[in-house]
Parts: C-alpha cells; sequence; structure tokens
C-alpha cells in the first residue's frame, strides 16, 4: 500500500514539475557543434536554467511566474556573449550563428519580443550617439579646448534628455503594453518621480498588476 502511494506521489510530482514549465526555448545556432547555454535573470543576476548544446541544438526550460528580462548566454556564465530578451510564457525559437550569437540571435513564437527589440534599437540609436559624443570630448580634452568640451558636454546632456523623453512619451502611450512598465521601472534613476507617478496612474489595471507594475509603484 505504502509503495502504490509512492508511486502515486511521483506521478503527482513529475506532472506537476511538467506543467511549471511555461517558458521553453528551442534553439538552433549555426556553427557550433558542442558547448553550453545559459539562461539568466537580468535583474536578479543569477542562472535560471542551463543546457549542452549538442550539434547546434539546444532546448531550456523554466517557469515563469512573471514578465523579466532575460539573457541567453553562450559558452560561460560569466561571458559577454548575451543575447536580451524579453521573458513570457510561450514556446518560443531562437535562432543564431556562432560567431555574431547577438548580432544574429532570431526569436520567433513571441508576443512580446518584437516590440521589445524594437524599443531597445531605438534606445541604443541615443546610446550609441553618446557614446560617439564621449569619444570627442575625450580628443578635444587632450588638447585642452574648454569651450568645445563644455558644447559637447551640453549636447550629450540634451541627448540624455531626448532619450528619457522618448522613454516616457512611449510609456504613456502604451498603458496596455507591459514593456510601458518594464522600460520606466529600469530607467527610473533617470525619470523624475513625478512623471513616473504619472506613467504608472496611466498604465492599464493588467499591467499596473504585472512584475514591473509592481516594481513602479514600490518606488513612491
Amino acid at each position: 500500500m505504502k509503495r502504490i502511494a509512492l508511486i502515486i506521489f511521483l506521478i503527482i510530482l513529475i506532472s506537476c514539475s511538467t506543467e511549471k514549465k511555461n517558458l521553453i526555448i528551442e534553439g538552433k545556432i549555426n556553427g557550433i557543434k558542442n558547448s553550453k547555454i545559459y539562461l539568466s535573470s537580468i535583474e536578479e543576476g543569477k542562472i535560471i536554467d542551463s543546457v549542452n548544446i549538442i550539434d547546434g541544438k539546444f532546448t531550456l526550460k523554466t517557469y515563469m511566474d512573471a514578465t523579466k528580462e532575460m539573457s541567453m548566454i553562450l559558452g560561460d556564465k560569466n561571458s559577454e556573449n548575451k543575447f536580451d530578451f524579453i521573458s513570457e510564457p510561450a514556446h518560443i525559437l531562437f535562432t543564431s550563428s556562432k560567431d555574431k550569437f547577438v548580432y544574429n540571435g532570431k526569436i520567433e513564437n513571441s508576443n512580446l519580443y518584437p516590440d521589445y527589440k524594437k524599443l531597445n534599437n531605438q534606445i541604443n540609436q541615443f546610446d550609441e550617439k553618446d557614446i560617439e559624443m564621449l569619444a570627442e570630448q575625450i580628443e578635444i580634452s587632450i588638447i585642452r579646448d574648454q569651450n568645445k568640451y563644455d558644447h559637447i558636454n551640453e549636447q550629450r546632456l540634451k541627448l540624455n534628455q531626448k532619450k528619457i523623453l522618448f522613454i516616457v512619451n512611449y510609456a504613456m502611450s502604451n498603458a496596455s503594453n507591459p514593456l510601458s512598465a518594464f522600460i520606466s521601472y529600469k530607467y527610473q534613476e533617470n525619470i523624475n518621480k513625478k512623471y513616473l507617478e504619472k506613467i504608472y496612474e496611466n498604465l492599464s489595471d493588467e499591467v499596473k498588476d504585472s512584475y514591473y507594475g509592481n516594481k513602479l509603484s514600490s518606488i513612491f
């Protein structure tokens, strides 16, 4: 009788464990025979899952109770070879290549990733421009032209203001998108608290109750 009870318990345990794997990532990376890949939570900085890549193929699985920003890390868990994405309960497909893991990375069958990618690309444009201006500023500092240095510094400050304004406008214009709460929380230190409050108040009830919606409300 005890043996039967134990078997039933194990079946239930295995069944529950299977049900909890609501994020499945099937991947194919060209040019790789054998390596390792890690699934990491960016905000929490911890490894969620890891598997061996065999003949370029792998499957990562985990349970997601909330939409969070995550990374797939190739080779070593401390590597900078990271592909960032936004998680959601789904069976997604990921393809890339060994030499250009991040650049060639593509995700299919995700509702949120296309918006996440577009949003990141737009923010990266501001960041890339800032890096260009910083490089110019460093060169000018060598020849000690204070006027030019100060002028570029002013331009960089204006550029950052434009970036934050873009983020605020995005969040206010997409009240039903979980990415609005995510991006506002991510850049909270650069956004005036009164604007963060307005963003939160404008969010849909569903987004307010999301992981990043709750994180945003905890700031006030």
